[in-house]
């Protein structure tokens, strides 16, 4: 089975296409500033020579300096929404923003290191893009229309969200524009990486010797990005996780055993010296 639905496209570059698709391997074209995100099921792409593992509620963006292929093999159709934000809409946004966009502009639409894979639920595209999931099927039907007044909402999410990244990208010390994308594109995959396997035993030496860095160099690296440490991030997914768990009434034993910790009270202390209150008074609330 094989859908590929253009929904709405318009002359300056704007398009919103549905997919449902059980196996496939093809190139992948992207414009001036694209988005991919899976609906249902998982996708395997290569951007960049570099490999993406997507699953749902997860998209890539790129732009047209973009080298990409997709493969999707499974037993269920795999559902995915892309769109495609003119440049021209785009650029009007951000020369509203910056007195300076020169640098920003060229980031989105020059550079191969603003190609990053997201969680829906940590961005402000997400959200949208989650909306559009979620009227998959009426959109498909027919019964949902949208109009180009969803492409400046989605172009404003795009600038806030790359934004923040910009000036991550920017934050590194590096000379060379290269060696600072090389260890963007490393960090950005690390983090994707803590947060597929966030519950298992990552290892941080490891992970800093794949990019030949020191751990030093790695943990700081990291900081300068993020503004924490690794093995923060990790311990602050997992105690976000705790708070699903929670709400899907896991008992304060569970949820210690699932999250590592050795004992209920180290998992109630580092709770919380992270919340302000502990998981038993999170539940009573």
């Amino acid at each position: 089975m094989l859908i590929n639905k253009s929904i709405f496209s318009d002359t300056h570059g704007n398009a919103l296409r549905l997919s449902s698709v059980l196996q496939v391997q093809q190139p992948v074209h992207f414009q001036n500033f694209s988005a991919k995100y899976v609906v249902a099921g998982n996708e395997h792409y290569t951007l960049n020579n570099r490999k993406i593992a997507l699953k749902q509620g997860e998209y890539v963006v790129g732009n047209k300096n973009t080298t990409s292929s997709v493969l999707i093999d499974h037993t269920a159709p795999v559902k995915g929404i892309c769109i495609d934000i003119a440049k021209d809409l785009l650029s009007e946004i951000i020369d509203y923003q910056y007195q300076k966009p020169e640098q920003f502009t060229n980031f989105l639409f020059e550079q191969e290191w603003m190609v990053q894979k997201f969680n829906s639920k940590n961005t402000t595209l997400g959200y949208t893009l989650q909306q559009l999931s979620n009227a998959f099927e009426s959109l498909n039907n027919g019964t949902t229309q949208i109009n180009k007044e969803l492409f400046y909402t989605i172009a404003e999410c795009i600038v806030k969200d790359q934004s923040i990244l910009f000036e991550s990208f920017n934050s590194l010390k590096s000379v060379k524009t290269a060696t600072n994308g090389r260890l963007f594109t490393f960090v950005y995959d690390a983090k994707n990486y803590m947060d597929d396997h966030f519950l298992e035993k990552i290892n941080i030496e490891n992970m800093a010797r794949e990019a030949k860095l020191s751990e030093y160099h790695f943990i700081r690296l990291f900081k300068t990005v993020f503004n924490t440490t690794p093995y923060k991030y990790i311990v602050q997914k997992r105690l976000q996780f705790a708070i699903e768990l929670l709400h899907n009434h896991y008992s304060i034993a569970e949820i210690s055993v699932v999250l590592g910790y050795a004992d209920v009270p180290a998992f109630s202390n580092a709770f919380k010296q992270q919340f302000g209150f502990s998981p038993k008074q999170y539940n009573v609330n």
